[in-house]
């Protein structure tokens, strides 16, 4: 499957390093979606709701897999909020 506009300039994260740099890739991924190029497919929880309002994370495991409108590219987000990690890649 050959790159479309909306996926040339995705910025993909191997791995999250800090809780912070996880949270700022969800606020990325809700800017892809606000701006209309990509939609969410599937969650385990909604993007706005990771963290409840005490701070404490939704799950072990959050995820969130957006598909591009132009291509059908499939990018997946996920985050052990447990033992750490996690990254936004390109899904298969």
């Amino acid at each position: 499957m050959s790159i479309c506009e909306n996926c040339g300039e995705i910025r993909l994260v191997k791995l999250f390093r800090s809780p912070y740099e996880y949270l700022q890739c969800i606020n990325y991924i809700k800017s892809l979606i606000n701006d209309g190029g990509f939609e969410l497919v599937t969650r385990n929880c909604p993007l706005n709701e990771v963290k409840d309002k005490d701070g404490c994370w939704a799950d072990d495991i959050i995820y969130h897999v957006i598909k591009c409108k132009s291509c059908g590219q499939v990018y997946s987000c996920s985050c052990n909020t447990y033992r750490g990690g996690g990254g936004f890649e390109k899904g298969r």
